[in-house]
């Protein structure tokens, strides 16, 4: 059977809306399972839970099933004719529901399945489905908005529901201090980076590296991926991240964390992350890693990539191999370390 993993782009927001039987589009929620898409599609209970798995193998979720003919889900092992009818017929007459999203103030719209979803810009001071509602928070404190509200992330030294509260005290001015200098030593390994930078980017190759800007975002760009594959087939895997960057960003600095656990077998994660359109070999950074004979273990990348403010501002991440033997599941998630721009 031919490999259908380079047909599932997955997105990185899995989440469909609370009227998927409907005709009309709203917002996205969170945490409706394959399993209950399958029963809204008509599949009869006591198939529900076969079917499901055998998606669950081949990394299959909604925005997958919106694109998989007939013969694709008789190959990944859905057999009934009629079972195949009803999903097809269910899920193929998803369209693009961000062409009349109504996300406000620079908000990134997301497509769902028969929903939308908007990402708030944190610049803009504000939350809530269509990023239309103002933040409350103090000090600085950005809303991050939830399913039930919003949530203030505050700055260093300030705590509470809104951020008003402050707490510093002479440790953790001591302990801020210590952390602003393991920051510059990071900062002046990351000016080494931009140096090395000029062979890999022409159009900056004639700019002096003073005039560049470092700026540190420290931003989680996607929840933690748990990769999960049968023993026998290796698991690939794509995500595209939008990302909210200045019009003059020249490279992105992100960290790839990856965990997996086994018992005594042997784990593995291959994997290549690079600007959407930009996808030559000297605008990729990639990461390798395998172990045997360990009970669990973790690692982490930190890579320098180009940005092309002509490009889409996306990232795209793909798990090329992931294999392991005796375990659980393959764990990763990807953070926005900084950004540089420049005139």
């Amino acid at each position: 059977m031919k490999t259908l993993a380079s047909l599932f782009v997955l997105t990185i927001t899995f989440a469909v809306c609370n009227r998927a039987s409907g005709k009309n589009v709203s917002h996205c929620v969170y945490g409706t399972t394959l399993r209950d898409l399958l029963k809204l599609a008509g599949i009869r209970r006591g198939n529900i839970q076969s079917h499901a798995r055998k998606l669950q193998q081949h990394n299959v979720d909604q925005s997958v099933l919106c694109k998989l003919t007939l013969q694709q889900l008789k190959d990944i092992g859905i057999a009934p004719i009629g079972d195949r009818l009803k999903i097809f017929n269910f899920f193929s007459k998803d369209g693009n529901d961000c062409s009349s999203s109504s996300c406000q103030n620079n908000g990134i719209c997301r497509d769902g399945f028969r929903c939308f979803s908007c990402v708030c810009d944190p610049k803009k001071g504000y939350y809530g489905p269509s990023c239309g509602q103002k933040c409350p928070c103090h000090n600085g404190g950005v809303c991050k908005t939830k399913p039930t509200g919003f949530e203030c992330v505050c700055p260093p030294g300030n705590s509470g529901d809104l951020c008003k509260t402050k707490y510093l005290t002479e440790d953790r001015i001591v302990n801020i201090e210590t952390r602003a200098n393991e920051l510059k030593a990071r900062l002046d390994q990351c000016e080494q980076l931009i140096n090395n930078l000029q062979n890999q980017v022409t159009d900056l190759q004639s700019r002096p590296t003073g005039s560049w800007q470092l700026y540190r975002a420290n931003e989680v760009l996607n929840k933690l991926e748990k990769i999960d594959q049968s023993h026998q087939q290796p698991a690939t895997y794509t995500q595209t991240i939008p990302i909210t960057l200045p019009n003059n960003t020249r490279a992105i600095i992100i960290s790839i964390f990856c965990n997996y656990q086994n018992h005594n077998g042997d784990a593995a994660l291959f994997y290549v992350t690079y600007q959407k359109g930009n996808d030559n070999a000297t605008a990729k950074a990639e990461g390798k890693e395998r172990h045997w004979n360990v009970h669990a273990n973790a690692f982490v990348y930190e890579q320098m990539i180009p940005w092309n403010p002509t490009l889409p501002n996306e990232l795209i991440f793909k798990v090329i191999w992931s294999k392991f033997r005796g375990g659980i599941y393959n764990w990763y998630r990807v953070r926005l370390v900084g950004y540089i721009t420049s005139p």
